[in-house]
């Protein structure tokens, strides 16, 4: 109540003291002058408590934010690159098993990959059938897999 008073009292004051002031000066261009400025500064004692209003806006904390988009960046990653894996291991693993089928072999065959400059690339093979230097030798010809990086689990 005491601030609602004060500014009352403060408006009051104002408004007398521009109408006092318009009183005091002859006709013409001062009295327009002084009519003009009066308004404002009875304007400005108007508006007076929205102009000492403080907004507190909250924070936002940047850094947390940030952390978690780096977060989530590395887990997508981490997914996408098990995902290519896991695909690439899957197509070489049809791809050998294709080829011994052509050579009149039945085997299935397992096949392992490791990052080179971050790609995956077929890397080992556990071969389940008959034991083939035609389709070891091929696998090492046209997929890179060295002959002692192939396993091979023949049956009993």
């Amino acid at each position: 109540m005491t601030f609602l008073r004060s500014w009352l009292l403060s408006v009051t004051a104002c408004a007398v003291l521009v109408s006092i002031a318009q009183q005091l000066t002859d006709g013409g261009a001062m009295k327009k002058i002084v009519r003009f400025v009066g308004g404002m500064v009875l304007m400005l004692a108007m508006l007076r408590p929205l102009l000492s209003l403080t907004f507190d806006l909250p924070e936002l904390d940047g850094g947390h934010y940030r952390e978690a988009v780096e977060a989530l960046k590395e887990t997508l990653n981490a997914e996408q690159d098990s995902a290519l894996s896991d695909s690439i291991a899957a197509q070489t693993q049809a791809y050998i098993e294709d080829k011994a089928s052509s050579l009149g072999l039945s085997l299935r065959a397992e096949v392992q990959t490791a990052l080179r400059d971050g790609v995956p690339f077929p890397d080992s093979v556990t071969l389940y059938g008959e034991n083939s230097a035609a389709l070891g030798a091929y696998i090492v010809q046209e997929l890179g897999i060295a002959e002692e990086k192939q396993l091979w689990i023949e049956p009993k």
